[in-house]
């Protein structure tokens, strides 16, 4: 594989990490009132209806239907659904910096323990030490500084556990998808379109929200920018470098995060969460140089 198009995807995954950061602040701004469980299921739907209609501009409907007869799609649609919900339970039982913690830092090296379980090499030892730097700046920058505890955290911990899990093997299996012979993008609407539907009833349970002009806007950024485009990206991720790499560079949804939150919310930032950040750019500057200087294929 070229040099440039290892680069360029590297690039366009650390994009898409920026568009993944901006979920909590948008919601935040946008002081809508609605349960996490139904904004993720609103934005699972409109980024599904988004990437459909993508591939279907793109290569036709027919392309669709025949990625949804295929059971590896099923299970990376189950997957999606899985990680929305076991994510957001997560957030319920132990807060948003717990869930955030244990989901973003345990799946770069489940996806590639996964892969590596797929018959797939490890992405290489700089991968290795850069993950690990990451990850700690991650722990540094997110973990909660307060001493409760209980089996409520305990359960929430769990749950942000499956959540990493399952995205990191939706990552693995939509790259083996890639590996078939089909476009990333289709093999994202296909199986987008099934955990939206899995997670539909969670709109219903509550929808006031998307009557209103904040959440209709809400509804919409989520949907199209930090789901539709922003997974387009992460196709170009999993066609290009390898599920754990990906994952990797997507470290920098954390980063973006936090940084959002500081500039825009005015959140406070204590000395130890600096060097976290500093930690994550190190381990994405490592990882970003080392595939853009590897020409060899993506495994």
């Amino acid at each position: 594989m070229a040099k440039s198009d290892r680069s360029g995807a590297v690039l366009i995954v650390l994009m898409a990490g920026v568009l993944f950061g901006t979920t909590g602040t948008a919601r935040v701004l946008s002081d809508v009132e609605a349960s996490s469980t139904s904004i993720a299921a609103a934005r699972l739907g409109i980024g599904a209806l988004g990437l459909m209609a993508v591939t279907i501009y793109s290569r036709g409907l027919s392309e669709l239907v025949m990625l949804w007869k295929r059971p590896r799609v099923w299970v990376m649609g189950l997957s999606v659904a899985s990680y929305m919900a076991s994510f957001f339970a997560a957030v319920q039982l132990a807060g948003a910096a717990v869930a955030s913690l244990v989901s973003i830092s345990l799946a770069p090296m489940l996806a590639g323990t996964i892969a590596r379980m797929f018959g797939k090499p490890w992405p290489g030892r700089v991968w290795v030490v850069s993950t690990v730097l990451a990850v700690v700046g991650v722990v540094l920058l997110s973990a909660p500084t307060s001493n409760d505890g209980g089996d409520h955290r305990v359960l929430g911990a769990c749950s942000a556990a499956i959540a990493a899990a399952s995205y990191a093997f939706y990552t693995v299996v939509g790259a083996r998808l890639v590996d078939d012979g089909h476009h990333a993008t289709d093999g994202l609407s296909a199986s987008f379109s099934i955990g939206a539907v899995v997670l539909l009833p969670f709109i219903f349970m509550d929808s006031a929200w998307l009557t209103t002009p904040k959440g209709i806007a809400l509804a919409l950024w989520l949907g199209l920018a930090s789901t539709t485009i922003s997974y387009m990206m992460f196709g170009v991720g999993i066609t290009h470098l390898a599920p754990g790499v990906v994952a990797t560079l997507l470290l920098s949804e954390p980063f973006v995060a936090t940084m959002f939150g500081i500039f825009l919310l005015g959140e406070p930032m204590a000395p130890r969460g600096w060097f976290g950040c500093l930690l994550i750019i190190i381990g994405l500057l490592m990882v970003s140089h080392n595939e853009s200087r590897n020409q060899s294929p993506a495994v």
